[in-house]
């Protein structure tokens, strides 16, 4: 079957008036007439976000692009900055601070955990100089979610800016990010905010913009200071993913128009519901922190998820992730994010307890 229908935690299902957005006749990146979609798409995003003081910027590029941004746009050479991780994403974090040559003081959690805020305040409290904290939102690999607004409040106590990785989380779980000290916002267009890949948004209040007006970093593409002269005209400084941009401004549009506080306790149902029905088809699952973005089912031991997906995947025309790295094979990742309903989420269910149940209760 070429045909099948994405339960994956992003990219995820597209609504058909977003994908015709998509498709249609583009303007030149240069007109007024784009100039006026990224004009609106700020706008929007800023009541979406919660961060109304901070500069938006859009690259051309997946949510890790955005991640490389922030740092390279934040610090310089041999900038020492906290890292909070959970899971597969956190170790990201790591992975691009030692490729910039950062230096990272690395607290690590169990996967499937959330970060302890009392571990972080230790470590801040034992080296000033560390300028920033990085963290995620929620932890694609595992679901789990972590408690921003209590780091938030931690790190604004000690005075450092918060870098939030909230790819996965955005739109799908509760940010304030002006009330809860949240710095720098990153998302990512193919996740909860339902739209085609290849764009990612960066948010920058004050406080951190003055690291990017003092950073040393060698950066081009992603340099927002040349971003900054023409984000402030409503144009990029290369030419974007025009369509994606497009897409992206009429799901913002829809989400304001909607109310993003509906949207959270839309997910929130959607979530609750897959969790309460497959808990008591007896599906046990991961976090127990989760993000209404995504649910994780695990398996038992000496159950692979791998074929049983296949398996989905080829007979049932559905597709649900894999676990990451060493979890692969150990869970079943559902996205909840993109265009879902009810309908959607009972058929899911009613395909994993006929094909996966049996197999897990075998097992």
């Amino acid at each position: 079957m070429n045909k099948y229908r994405l339960f994956t935690p992003g990219p995820v299902e597209v609504e058909q008036d977003i994908l015709e957005e998509h498709g249609k006749r583009f303007p030149y990146h240069r007109e007024s007439t784009f100039a006026a979609v990224l004009e609106r798409l700020a706008a929007d995003f800023k009541e979406i976000v919660f961060a109304k003081d901070s500069r938006f910027f859009f690259f051309t590029s997946s949510g890790t692009g955005g991640m490389e941004a922030s740092l390279v746009n934040l610090f310089s050479e041999g900038d020492e900055v906290l890292i909070a991780s959970i899971g597969n994403f956190g170790q990201r974090w790591k992975e691009l601070s030692d490729i910039f040559r950062l230096k990272p003081t690395y607290i690590e959690f169990e996967f499937g955990d959330t970060v302890d805020p009392t571990r972080v305040e230790e470590a801040l409290k034992k080296n000033s100089k560390i300028k920033a904290v990085l963290a995620t939102f929620t932890e694609t690999s595992t679901g789990a979610r972590n408690d921003v607004k209590t780091l938030g409040e931690v790190i604004q106590k000690y005075d450092k800016v918060f870098v939030l990785d909230a790819i996965a989380g955005l739109v799908a779980d509760e940010l304030y990010a002006d009330d809860w000290h949240v710095d720098v916002v990153i998302g990512g267009s193919q996740k909860a905010f339902g739209a085609p890949p290849g764009i990612s948004i960066v948010t920058v209040n004050e406080r951190a913009w003055k690291l990017v007006e003092t950073s040393s970093m060698p950066k081009y593409y992603f340099n927002m200071q040349i971003a900054e002269k023409f984000r402030v005209q409503n144009f990029t400084p290369w030419t974007p993913a025009i369509t994606v941009a497009m897409s992206l401004a009429l799901v913002a549009k829809k989400l304001k128009e909607k109310g993003i506080q509906n949207v959270w306790n839309e997910y929130k149902h959607w979530a609750g519901l897959f969790r309460e029905k497959a808990g008591a088809m007896g599906f046990d699952f991961m976090p127990k922190k989760p993000s209404n973005a995504l649910s994780v089912i695990k398996m038992p031991e000496g159950v692979d998820s791998t074929p049983i997906l296949k398996e989905i995947k080829e007979q049932e025309g559905i597709l649900f992730a894999n676990g990451q790295a060493h979890l692969k094979g150990k869970l079943i990742r559902f996205g909840h994010m993109g265009h879902a309903n009810e309908a959607d989420t009972l058929k899911a269910l009613e395909v994993l307890e006929r094909r996966a149940l049996p197999k897990i209760l075998k097992g």
